[in-house]
């Protein structure tokens, strides 16, 4: 496993588990948006398919978070609804 891959999945370890649902909440939000510009549905999907297309989002919401240090996590409390 790469030095990144580790150092991201330690960042989210030790994220509150309300914030770690928060970004799940988007990250699904963002791929239901990302499916309906591709017009695509999401029972266009298999199970499998759907979890992927969440994870990625995921991991790239978290990228961000953790480049942006602790204003992006502020940013998560109070911009997340």
């Amino acid at each position: 496993m790469s030095k990144f891959i580790e150092n991201l999945e330690d960042f989210i370890n030790k994220q509150d588990k309300k914030i770690r649902q928060k970004v799940r909440n988007k990250a699904v939000r963002k791929a239901e948006k990302t499916l309906i510009m591709h017009g695509r549905k999401q029972e266009d999907l298999t199970p499998e398919e759907w979890s992927f297309v969440i994870a990625d989002e995921e991991k790239e919401l978290w990228n961000r978070y953790q480049k942006g240090g602790l204003a992006a996590l502020a940013a998560i409390i109070f911009w997340l609804p």
